[in-house]
C-alpha cells in the first residue's frame, strides 16, 4: 500500500517538473519573439535615421508660438509644437527638461511641455531636438507682466472708473450715484485724489444747497397757507359782523282784563349789538374780497373802496384781474 502510494507521488512529481519545463519553455520563446521585434524596431529605426542623414532632411519645428505674453498672476504655459524630420530616436528638450514626441508618422510628431516658474519681464526657452547627427533648435520668447507694469495698468483703471463714477454722480446727483463715486475714489491712493475729490466735495454742497432751498420752499408755502387761511377766515368774521342783525320781536300787551295782579317790573332786554359800520368792512386786494365773498360792490355798499375800484367805473371788483 505505502508502495503504491509513493509510486502515485513520483508520478505527480513527473509531472509537475515536466509542467514547469513546458512553461518555462513558453516564456522563453515569448522572451526571444520580443526581443527579436526589439532590435528589429531599433534596427528600424537605426536605418531611418541613417536615411534621414543620408538624405540631408532639416529637423523642422513648427506650429508653436514663438512670442507669448502674460499677466502678471500667470507664471506657467503649456507650449506644443509639431517636429518633422525626425526618426523615433529623436530626443526632445524643452527648457533644460526632456519630453517624449507623440503620433509619430511620415517622419513626424508633436510634443507639449509646461513651462513652470516663468520669471517676471522677457525670458527665453529654447526647443532642442537632436536625432543622431542632426539638431534642430527654436526659441520661444515669454514676456511676463512685471509687478510695476501691473499696478500702473490698475491704477489707470481705477482713475477711469473713478472719473467715469463721478462724471455720472455730477450728471444724476442721487444719493447712489454720490456714495459710489466716494468710494470710487476713496480707493485711489491719497496723491490721485485730488481734483476727483474736490469736484465730489463741490457736488455734495451743491446738493445740501439744493435740498435747503427745497426745505425753505416748503415751509414758504406752508407759512403763506396758514396766512391765506388766517385772512379768509379773518373776511369772513368781518362779512358776518357787516350784517344787519334783525330787531327784536316785540311783544304785544295782554288785554287788561287778563293782565295778573301787578309785580316788579320786568328787566329791560339788552339791546342787539348795532351793525358794524361800513368802513370797517375792508379789504387789502380784490383777492381777498372775493376769498370773503365780496365782488361787483358798488360806491357806498359794504366793501367798496376806491382802491379796488381801478378803472373808477363805481364798481370795485367787477374785473377779474
Amino acid at each position: 500500500m505505502v508502495i503504491k502510494k509513493l509510486g502515485q507521488i513520483q508520478q505527480k512529481e513527473s509531472k509537475n517538473k515536466a509542467s514547469t519545463k513546458k512553461h518555462k519553455r513558453g516564456w522563453l520563446i515569448f522572451g526571444g519573439v520580443v526581443v527579436t521585434f526589439v532590435v528589429i524596431g531599433h534596427v528600424s529605426n537605426v536605418m531611418e535615421q541613417s536615411r534621414l542623414e543620408k538624405d540631408n532632411i532639416p529637423i523642422i519645428i513648427s506650429s508653436v508660438d514663438e512670442n507669448i505674453k502674460l499677466d502678471y498672476h500667470t507664471n506657467k504655459r503649456e507650449i506644443s509644437a509639431k517636429i518633422s524630420g525626425i526618426s523615433l530616436l529623436a530626443e526632445v528638450k524643452v527648457a533644460n527638461g526632456k519630453t517624449s514626441i507623440h503620433g509619430h508618422k511620415n517622419s513626424a510628431g508633436d510634443i507639449k511641455y509646461e513651462i513652470k516658474d516663468i520669471k517676471e519681464g522677457d525670458s527665453d526657452i529654447s526647443i532642442s531636438v537632436i536625432d543622431g547627427k542632426r539638431h534642430g533648435d527654436k526659441t520661444i520668447r515669454f514676456h511676463r507682466q512685471t509687478k510695476a507694469d501691473y499696478d500702473k495698468q490698475e491704477l489707470e483703471k481705477a482713475l477711469k472708473r473713478a472719473e467715469e463714477s463721478v462724471k455720472k454722480a455730477e450728471q444724476q446727483s442721487n444719493d447712489e450715484n454720490v456714495s459710489r463715486a466716494k468710494s470710487d475714489v476713496n480707493k485711489l491712493p491719497e496723491d490721485k485724489r485730488g481734483q476727483l475729490s474736490e469736484r465730489i466735495i463741490k457736488l455734495e454742497k451743491s446738493k445740501q444747497e439744493e435740498k435747503e432751498r427745497a426745505e425753505k420752499a416748503k415751509r414758504d408755502a406752508e407759512e403763506k397757507k396758514k396766512q391765506e387761511e388766517a385772512a379768509a377766515a379773518a373776511a369772513k368774521a368781518r362779512q358776518q359782523q357787516a350784517r344787519p342783525q334783525p330787531a327784536p320781536r316785540q311783544v304785544a300787551p295782554a288785554p287788561a282784563a287778563l293782565q295778573p295782579a301787578p309785580t316788579a317790573p320786568p328787566r329791560p332786554r339788552p339791546a342787539a349789538p348795532a351793525p358794524a359800520p361800513l368802513a370797517e368792512l375792508h379789504f387789502g386786494s380784490c383777492k381777498e374780497a372775493r376769498a370773503a365773498g365780496y365782488s361787483h360792490m358798488r360806491r357806498g355798499e359794504p366793501g367798496y373802496s376806491p382802491h379796488l375800484d381801478r378803472d373808477g367805473d363805481g364798481i370795485a371788483c367787477d374785473k377779474h384781474r
